[in-house]
């Protein structure tokens, strides 16, 4: 396998290293918000879960050390293929407020729950839901498609490298190219280093939500933009 594509779903476990309080709060709030994404296609598409079947949690008190695992790193490519879709539908980019962050991840653990051999606690070890929450201050003031154009306009790198059937390598390795021009593009914007992460995956979601022209949810998008992890074969 190319390794480029796990660049990907490395960087973007680093976007939600979390806190304590945040983490818990998947399970113990009593907030009933309705999440706005939709999470069946994890119980659709082919992805190997076997990184999480023998999962050993550090718990919710943990997540800052269960983000690196290999497991907690595919649920972070997978969990972001629903942003990107979400960011098709709705042009947000992500979630309006925590109540809707920790709704989405109670209805991701809901899907986990239905595959074999998957703990029930995944989402509460590996999110911190406040880092799915929208505001001018994660990346260039950038909150919707339209932020997006004022700031970097209709034809950037990952608009002409990113629209192509990404199974194929050189194409994956053009658009993780173009990923990162534009990931810099947005950071000399935004003027602080420390939201390199935040822009990049905003370019993820952008790449895999808008320019290509199959989709999140195609094989291309899964496997070279988000770099989820697919069984392959018979």
């Amino acid at each position: 396998m190319d390794n480029r594509t796990l660049i990907l779903p490395t960087i973007l476990c680093f976007l939600f290293l979390s806190t304590t309080a945040a983490a818990a709060a998947i399970s113990h709030s009593s907030d009933v918000s309705t999440c706005p994404m939709d999470f069946n296609y994890v119980l659709r598409i082919p992805w190997n879960s076997s990184n999480c079947h023998n999962f050993s949690s550090h718990g919710a008190a943990g997540v800052a050390e269960n983000t690196n695992t290999p497991c907690c790193i595919t649920l972070f490519s997978l969990f972001g293929v629903a942003l990107a879709q979400h960011l098709k539908e709705t042009s947000l980019f992500l979630l309006p407020d925590v109540s809707a962050a920790q709704s989405c991840l109670r209805d991701f653990q809901t899907k986990l729950n239905s595959l074999p051999d998957l703990p029930n606690n995944l989402a509460a070890s590996c999110f911190n839901p406040r880092r799915f929450v929208t505001g001018p201050n994660v990346c260039a003031h950038v909150e919707n498609i339209s932020d997006w154009v004022a700031k970097l306009g209709r034809a950037t790198a990952v608009d002409r490298s990113c629209r192509a059937d990404l199974t194929n390598l050189t194409a994956c390795d053009a658009c993780v190219n173009a990923g990162f021009e534009v990931q810099s593009k947005l950071l000399e914007i935004d003027g602080k280093k420390s939201h390199s992460t935040n822009c990049f995956y905003f370019t993820v979601f952008y790449a895999a939500g808008i320019v290509n022209k199959a989709g999140p949810l195609s094989n291309g998008s899964l496997s070279c933009i988000f770099g989820v992890p697919l069984i392959t074969g018979n």
